[in-house]
């Protein structure tokens, strides 16, 4: 048995996904909502229809029924003299008893009551249609309405010239009269059967059309499994087992997967170029600096980061790593020892005026991926607090579960809140008398973008004895 919490969550989860559809933009809301506008509204219009027609097959069975009694009527009928002459008992039982429901009378042309059945004792004869056209051998069906009792009666009449012994011509009007209200009740009836009925078809129907449409969306489904393949790398092009309605699309997207990786081929023979046209001469560098009695540790340095990052470089346009699939017991990189790589180079370029910089990082923070991503990152952004800050920058990360945070603080004037996004566009920068090209901190961005990462700019947010920005970097792996 589940429990009501259980039952609650249930519900709640249901309404969640109730609400996502009707407030998220989805073909299967637009097509839920079409159906609760044009089924009812087919519906509606078949039930009308449907009552009619029965309506009016039932009214012509009700002729057909007073014309048969109209018909024995007329059989038993004799005309002596001047009035019509019948038997006291007639073969139609309902006629001979009051109240019965079935009634007859007899009337000249000129609506004279000449005749009337046992029935209609009780029966008003202002009730007798009053139209004195006369109508040879023509019958009329109508419908008369009581006020009291309310309910509706079916009247047949019949015009008919007699001629008696004395060969005089006498014009008689034949009258059969029903109570309707056999009919109106079975009216009803059909009535309330009918929109039961329709009703919950009309519910079954969008359901069913809820689960077809379901059904029928399952390839945009396993269109989006595949890109999402597709974005880790498993697989190199959709399959081509898709409707033929959206099977165009599918081509369409497999050619630009084509020609992009035509293209990423000719940026690789081309890095592949640059690379190979820097290396001789980042060799004869090297060869010469290695002569020199005192070598400058800064200068070798440089050069061997030279050849990383071109490198590195290389590798990133050739293959685009999906950083989602790092495994996380492996690429374990220390960021304290980064920072403190980065450091001693800081401290060696800026040192007039000196930049005190200061790193507290917890030594349990690791960085999932690549340690030249991380050097790129932090290099520039260090050395951006370098240039911006007046002569002090801290370093500080927290590592929580498996969340990454980052943060590069300095005392320098802050950034203000309305170029805190445009600092991070690539060739924009918030001094443009300071050095550089405003592409540093665009490429970090970059790098943090491809880990799934984010960055933020804050004032006097990383070490509260700063009065500069901070740069935060946060990392989920």
């Amino acid at each position: 048995m589940k429990s009501d919490d259980q039952v609650e969550q249930q519900k709640l989860s249901f309404i969640k996904k109730l609400s996502f559809y009707f407030t998220q933009s989805s073909l299967l809301k637009r097509f839920f909502l079409a159906s609760l506008i044009i089924l009812p509204l087919f519906i509606i219009l078949s039930g009308t229809l449907l009552l009619n027609t029965f309506h009016h097959s039932q009214l012509n069975a009700e002729e057909e029924k007073l014309q048969a009694q109209l018909y024995l009527l007329l059989g038993v009928t004799e005309l002596e003299s001047s009035d019509p002459q019948l038997p006291e008992i007639l073969t139609e039982p309902r006629l001979n008893q009051q109240g019965s429901g079935l009634y007859a009378f007899i009337t000249d042309s000129n609506n004279r009551l000449l005749w009337r059945s046992a029935s209609t004792d009780l029966l008003p004869t202002s009730l007798l249609p009053t139209d004195n056209t006369f109508r040879l051998n023509q019958s009329l069906f109508s419908q008369i309405a009581l006020d009291k009792p309310k309910s509706l009666l079916n009247v047949l009449s019949y015009d008919s010239e007699w001629v008696n012994n004395s060969e005089d011509v006498k014009r008689l009007r034949f009258i059969i009269i029903s109570d309707a209200a056999s009919l109106i009740a079975e009216l009803n009836s059909y009535r309330s059967r009918l929109w039961q009925w329709l009703g919950s078809m009309g519910i079954a129907l969008i359901v069913a059309q809820v689960f077809i449409m379901r059904w029928g969306l399952q390839p945009l489904k396993r269109l989006s499994a595949q890109l999402l393949q597709l974005q880790k790398n498993h697989i190199s092009q959709l399959s081509d087992d898709y409707p033929i309605e959206i099977q165009p699309v599918i081509n369409n997207f497999n050619d630009i997967l084509v020609q992009e990786k035509k293209q990423r081929e000719r940026y690789r023979n081309t890095m592949s170029d640059l690379a190979h046209s820097l290396k001789t001469p980042l060799a004869v560098i090297q060869s010469q600096i290695s002569k020199t009695t005192q070598q400058d540790e800064v200068i070798t340095d440089q050069v061997d980061r030279i050849n990383q990052i071109i490198s590195h470089q290389l590798q990133r346009a050739v293959v685009r790593v999906n950083h989602s699939t790092i495994n996380h017991n492996t690429n374990k990189i220390s960021v304290k020892k980064v920072a403190d790589r980065l450091i001693k180079i800081m401290e060696k370029i800026y040192t007039d005026p000196p930049i005190r910089l200061q790193n507290i990082s917890d030594a349990d923070s690791l960085f999932f991926g690549d340690e030249s991503d991380l050097l790129e990152v932090l290099g520039n952004i260090i050395d951006n607090a370098c240039k911006y800050g007046e002569s002090s920058v801290v370093i500080s990360t927290h590592h929580h579960e498996n969340e990454l945070t980052i943060k590069v603080s300095d005392d320098g004037n802050g950034i203000l809140e309305q170029q805190r996004d445009t600092i991070l566009q690539r060739g924009a920068r918030a001094d443009t008398a300071k050095p550089g090209q405003g592409i540093g901190l665009s490429v970090a961005v970059d790098i943090i973008s491809s880990y799934g990462g984010e960055i933020t700019v804050e004032n006097n947010a990383g070490a509260p004895h700063l009065s500069g920005a901070c740069f935060c970097i946060r990392f989920v792996f």
